[in-house]
């Protein structure tokens, strides 16, 4: 009897550490698909940093391209995590992840302010182990790119302690979105983040002195009373030692300010070509607000004038948004109006899912053969059969995917040279 005791004591341990919760993060392979939008992708690296995600991957705002949802067979996640709306994520690259048997969810909301909530309200449900080792907030105006690309510059570097991070996305008429949001990281730390509200200002000559102006509103005095209720010291500048809470003041610096022309400049080009062979006249119009703000924010810059250059770059990339948007609209509307635009748009998704596991070794001959056959198809206006053989090329590949994911798993991801710009890659688990 006192034998059988002493094998049923192990037995009741083990069954009872099973039930004890772990961190899903831990368990499983995560991908984070974002756009390019600068506040959703920033706040996605430190969602990825939180709890060890495989990779983030951008893909154009607004814009569907099947190679970037191609990309995510290279990681065989157990989930994606898609940041951001359908507008500027569109919902074609869920049904990418439908169709090769991926899970995945959405974290969004109407705005990047609202998003940033529902990035936090669903790290804390799904991910409450990561979520309560914060150990710094950044709180920024959600348009602010200079002050995003300074601070994540700032961590990058080689002698900077490296922390848990997240983002608080502010603005004027969104103070109460981003104090529920802020509340919500402190109520759930363990321990006491250190936060730090970036402003991009410019220093202007005021009574002999000169003084630091905002070039974005962000009510420092509301956020600081905030903070102070709830036990934080307050330190206006740079770090003080000792103190918990500062107010960092960013300059428009000549290589910051040349990476958000970079960025809107990219992006005005990918809104002229969205545009091309539509007929939006407000479109045309905001399109060529845009080339004219870029033209000259790049003569300002050349000129050394660099906060004018940072705020028409940021006038230019919202105007560059509408574009795209509305465009984004249109030729979807086209799509389901026109076969042969549909069909091609469905060729386009099978020639990005054969080169992604191409890439990784596998054998997709029979799928080739089956793509050959469905151009033809289309070529000849037989739709019914290229249809047919679209949905049997599909099954194969989606066949192919299940059986090799344990395999993929554990191959090396290599990016091409224009990958590397769009990724941020972790560790794999």
């Amino acid at each position: 009897m006192v034998y059988k005791r002493v094998l049923v004591l192990p037995f009741i341990i083990m069954l009872m550490l099973s039930l004890i919760p772990k961190s899903q993060a831990a368990e499983i392979s995560i991908v984070i698909f974002v756009s390019d939008n600068e506040a959703d992708s920033t706040l996605a690296e430190s969602v990825a940093n939180i709890i060890g995600a495989c990779a983030v991957i951008k893909v154009p705002w607004g814009v569907y391209n099947p190679e970037y949802s191609a990309e995510v067979l290279k990681y065989a996640p157990d989930k994606v995590i898609i940041i951001g709306g359908p507008t500027a994520v569109p919902i074609d690259y869920e049904k990418d992840f439908e169709e090769m048997d991926i899970p995945y969810e959405r974290w969004y909301g109407k705005n990047r302010y609202e998003t940033n909530l529902a990035v936090i309200q669903k790290l804390k449900d799904e991910f409450p182990e990561e979520f309560s080792q914060i150990e710094a907030v950044y709180i920024v105006h959600g348009r602010d790119v200079l002050s995003m690309l300074m601070q994540k510059w700032v961590d990058k570097l080689p002698n900077t302690a490296k922390y848990k991070s997240i983002w608080v996305f502010t603005g004027e008429g969104y103070e109460d979105l981003s104090f529920q949001v802020l509340d919500e990281i402190l109520k759930a730390s363990h321990g006491h983040p250190w936060v730090e509200i970036i402003v991009t200002s410019k220093f202007v000559q005021l009574n002999h002195k000169k003084v630091s102006k905002p070039l974005f509103d962000v009510n420092t005095d509301a956020i600081a009373n905030f903070l102070r209720e709830r036990g934080y010291e307050v330190s206006i500048g740079n770090y003080t030692r000792g103190v918990d809470f500062t107010v960092k003041y960013a300059i428009p610096g000549k290589d910051f300010v040349l990476e958000t022309l970079k960025l809107a400049d990219n992006k005005t080009q990918t809104a002229e070509k969205f545009l091309d062979g539509l007929d939006i006249p407000e479109a045309k119009r905001r399109l060529s607000m845009s080339k004219e703000q870029i033209a000259k924010a790049w003569k300002l810059y050349s000129l050394g004038n660099y906060q004018e250059a940072y705020l028409l770059a940021v006038a230019a990339n919202r105007n560059a948004d509408f574009v795209i948007s509305i465009s984004a609209k249109e030729w979807n509307k086209i799509a389901q109006m026109s076969m042969n635009y549909a069909l091609n748009k469905e060729v386009l998704r099978l020639e990005a899912r054969i080169n992604a596991l191409k890439g990784l070794g596998i054998n997709v001959e029979d799928v080739e053969e089956l793509l050959a056959e469905i151009k033809s198809a289309i070529n000849s206006k037989n739709y019914s059969k290229a249809l047919r053989l679209i949905k049997e090329a599909k099954e194969e590949l989606r066949e192919i995917f299940i059986e090799e994911k344990r395999h993929i798993k554990h191959m090396p991801v290599e990016h091409g040279e224009d990958e590397k710009d769009r990724h941020y890659e972790a560790p794999r688990p």
